[in-house]
């Protein structure tokens, strides 16, 4: 019975220590699966947008245009050339799209909101298809004495006053392809401010803020990171198995001892506070003895009658009694030993061998 007792304690060990280990090792399997690995992919851009002020015939200028960065007279102004260079180099396939657009908006001074707003095309759609670098180099003449003829008689018709109009000419620009992650789509990379209804033009140029990193992250789904994931989870399949195995054996391969040794701590851990253990014998002579048939129908009289339990271990003979002893010479009496959890044969042996 002592070597079936060590055997199994020691089996329980090694199952239990196999149980966290393919625990663990399913987690890290899952968790490689789920959490894929990343590829990283380097990308870069350049923008510069040049444009020059071509002016009408007129008898106070020389030449017959004006360069950027000064101020314009509206009435001399015949068109703006302007010419839009972005490069975009990714290697990665993906596909791209671009077109230059021309916005005209006029606004509510006071409250900021827009009180008409219109959009054309200068530059049709233009889509492809590229793996590496690409250079968008594009001239529009921008005819601005049609847009400020335009939101002139609009002003003057509608007697608007406390107004600001102006035109945006953007670039707008677009990557498909490349993964879920990563996308700019219609994204105004660059821009031509040019005010309307005014008599002198300031023309701003506007860029869009450079990206904080100039790479691109995106999941690696490749055939590891699935093989990783099927793993952990047969792994944590056949845990769960083993488990229920475990447990199957736990309870088959108890011996009376053991079972005997569970039902005591389980009084113990539960209800210590209440017992009063004590070592010598305990003399029940003078009392009529009530025995109970479970431990719970001690804490009930003990709880009605304010009385401790008194416990009394006798090791040897793998026995403990309960007792709640009263001033009426009745005893309650419970008590636990190692031949209740025999089976009725085996403690018919027991009783013979007394």
């Amino acid at each position: 019975m002592k070597m079936m007792s060590v055997n199994r304690k020691k089996n329980i060990v090694i199952c239990s220590v196999i149980l966290i280990c393919v625990t663990l090792l399913s987690g890290i399997f899952i968790k490689n699966g789920i959490y894929k690995t990343k590829k990283i992919i380097e990308y870069n851009e350049n923008k510069n947008l040049e444009y020059k002020v071509i002016l009408k015939q007129n008898d106070y200028y020389k030449l017959n245009y004006m360069e950027k960065g000064n101020q314009y007279i509206a009435d001399l102004i015949n068109t703006v050339d302007a010419n839009f260079k972005y490069n975009f180099n990714l290697a990665n396939n993906y596909e791209y799209k671009y077109k230059i657009i021309g916005n005209i908006e006029i606004t509510d001074d006071k409250t900021s909101r827009i009180i008409y707003k219109y959009s054309e095309d200068l530059i049709s759609e233009k889509s492809k298809t590229a793996n590496g670098p690409i250079n968008i180099n594009e001239n529009v003449k921008i005819d601005f004495q049609k847009y400020n003829d335009f939101v002139n008689k609009f002003i003057t018709t509608y007697e608007l006053k406390n107004v600001t109009a102006k035109l945006n000419v953007n670039l707008d620009f677009g990557v498909t392809g490349v993964s879920e992650q990563f996308t700019k789509e219609n994204t105004t990379i660059m821009s031509l401010e040019v005010p309307l209804g005014v008599k002198t033009v300031p023309i701003d140029i506007n860029y869009s803020k450079a990206d904080a990193d100039s790479f691109i992250i995106i999941p690696d789904g490749s055939q590891a990171s699935r093989q990783s994931l099927i793993c952990g989870i047969a792994l944590l399949v056949a845990n769960l198995v083993f488990f229920v195995i475990f447990i199957i054996y736990i309870k088959a391969s108890a011996t009376e001892e053991d079972k005997y040794n569970s039902q005591l701590r389980k009084i113990m851990n539960n209800y210590d506070s209440y017992i009063s253990k004590v070592d010598d014998d305990f003399n029940m002579d003078k009392y009529q003895i009530i025995r109970v048939q479970n431990f719970s129908d001690l804490l009930e009289i003990r709880d009605t009658m304010q009385l401790p339990i008194i416990m009394i271990e006798k090791k040897e003979q793998l026995a403990t009694c309960f007792l709640i002893p009263t001033s009426t010479n009745l005893l309650y009496f419970y008590s636990i030993n190692v031949n209740q959890y025999a089976l009725p044969a085996q403690r018919h042996r027991n009783r013979g061998n007394k």
